[in-house]
């Protein structure tokens, strides 16, 4: 067994010349680290058994509030509470007292001429004989990083740690409860409850470390890791001297190397997603390899949707497989410029983060269900088309057979006929003579019919731009004056548009010259 200083041991020290002001009764608690704060929320930042020293003067005057900060610290695990006497110490009151009694938290009074170094150094060298446990329970956590790091370990690293220290270890989403890929199993529902409402209670922003009330009157401890996604370790039943801060977050390294692992898995599968989906883009498989490759990714053609999405964080794109893996939405994504395409199930909550991901800048179009794989082609047209009505739209995003301002394109053959009655002899032009006036005239509608924007986007002179909308006007027969014949022409663009996707990425209509 591993003995510790108590609280009693450095009453004794005559140097430190501490005086009992109240909770006796908890003298004999264990102090592993003595640790001065003056923040009113210190107990975010502590992990249990230690001595929080606080300057007389940043303490509340209040009778109440110096209660509920003694109530805070004591429900975080604290061996007692130092106030370092000065000219400007407010009086301790009965309220205090009261509260030290009941937690059995000792409370203790340094005189002004004791700095809180000696105090700390005093601990530190009082707990000199259990460095060596802690040493051994440092050196099993860094043996399974060791091993992880030799090759592909028969078990996770985290998974490892928990047996060895007699404890629970989870990984978790913060956000959804859900534990990351190897470190299940799954966590209890009070344990998840606890998690998700101290996430909640804090908007979000996890401190040093945060105290878990559990079922049964058990606490676990929570620290956050850095991962490109939010995770956070979960200990529970930590042993002692584990359940020092130092020895928790020499747990978190080990935590993170298993998020960086996984996260390396997950980029593995997305790489394979993106290539099947590239595949049935491009009809280059058959529908029943296809099939058996989709279940794979837990995906049901008849179930699915593709999703087209334009803009978007680019951050977010990079990282939204991760996303969708942590809230358990099975998917496929491939990037080809200047789309992000999805493959998802035609559910709300998968088109729900993958827009949280990528931000309200994101402009969103939605296919028909897919129904059979061999059917992407023609779902990725839609997903195209949906795309051209988003833009305009509060929400940004729109499905295809939606009632819109195209009602007359929304078939494929339709759109077929209204681009060769329309822009096909500015498209023979271009291919005869390798010119881009069809592009130009895009690039010209998109941009409000702006000649320095035109002339921006597409990088020519504004003369050159005035020059190619005159040719348009000749080989077309359609004058851009003419309201009627704008509409036509933005009507074609839009057509093809469907039948062939976007050739490039315009500026949007709100952003300045």
């Amino acid at each position: 067994m591993i003995v510790r200083t108590s609280v009693a041991d450095l009453l004794r020290l005559p140097h430190l010349r501490l005086s009992l002001f109240a909770g006796g009764e908890g003298l004999g608690r264990a102090v592993s680290w003595a640790h001065a704060s003056d923040l009113d929320t210190a107990r975010d930042w502590m992990a249990g058994d230690e001595l929080l020293m606080r300057n007389g003067f940043t303490l509340p005057s209040n009778g109440a509030d110096q209660a509920g900060l003694l109530q805070g610290i004591a429900d975080a695990g604290a061996s007692g509470l130092v106030i370092g006497e000065d000219p400007r110490t407010p009086v301790l009151r009965n309220e205090l007292a009261a509260a030290a009694e009941a937690c059995r938290v000792p409370v203790l009074v340094a005189p002004y001429s004791v700095s809180f170094a000696a105090i700390s150094r005093a601990v530190a060298d009082a707990n000199s004989r259990a460095d060596a446990a802690r040493v051994a329970q440092v050196e099993r956590v860094y043996a399974a990083v060791r091993d992880a790091l030799g090759g592909t370990p028969s078990e996770s690293p985290v998974v490892r740690v928990a047996r060895e220290l007699g404890c629970r270890l989870h990984l978790l989403d913060p956000r959804t409860g859900h534990p990351l890929g190897p470190s299940r199993p799954e966590p209890a529902p009070g344990l998840v409850r606890a998690v998700l409402d101290a996430v909640r209670e804090r908007d979000g922003r996890i401190p040093g470390v945060v105290h878990l009330p559990l079922p049964g009157g058990a606490r676990a401890l929570m620290v956050e890791i850095p991962a490109a996604e939010p995770t956070v370790l979960v200990a529970v039943d930590l042993p002692a001297p584990a359940s020092d801060t130092s020895l928790l977050h020499h747990l978190a390294t080990v935590a993170a190397l298993e998020v960086a692992r996984h996260s390396m898995t997950m980029e593995h599968r997305r790489r394979i997603g993106a290539e099947l989906l590239a595949h049935m883009l491009d009809a280059r498989t058959d529908e029943a390899t296809a099939k058996r490759e989709l279940a794979d990714f837990g995906l049901e053609p008849s179930d699915c949707v593709l999703v087209a999405v334009r803009r978007g964080d680019w951050a977010g794109q990079r990282d939204l497989h991760l996303t969708l893996e942590r809230h358990r939405i099975p998917w496929l994504l491939l990037s080809r410029a200047p789309l992000l395409y999805a493959l998802l199930p035609d559910e709300d909550n998968a088109l729900s983060a993958v827009r949280g991901k990528l931000g309200n800048a994101a402009v969103f179009g939605i296919s028909d269900p897919l129904g059979t794989a061999r059917r992407t082609p023609a779902a990725q047209r839609e997903a195209v088309w949906a795309l051209s009505v988003a833009a305009s739209r509060p929400d940004r995003s729109a499905r295809y057979g939606d009632d819109h301002g195209y009602t007359v394109l929304r078939g494929v053959d339709e759109a077929r006929r209204q681009v060769e009655r329309t822009l096909g002899p500015l498209l023979a032009y271009d291919e005869r003579h390798g010119t881009e006036l069809v592009a130009s005239l895009e690039a010209f509608l998109r941009c409000r019919r702006s000649w320095q924007r035109t002339a921006a986007a597409l990088r020519v002179h504004k003369q050159t731009v005035m020059y190619r909308m005159q040719r348009v006007e000749q080989i077309t027969g359609r004058a851009l004056a003419e309201t009627a014949d704008l509409a036509e022409l933005w009507l074609a663009l839009q057509a093809r548009e469907l039948l062939d996707g976007p050739s490039r990425q315009w500026p949007a209509a709100d952003e300045p010259d």
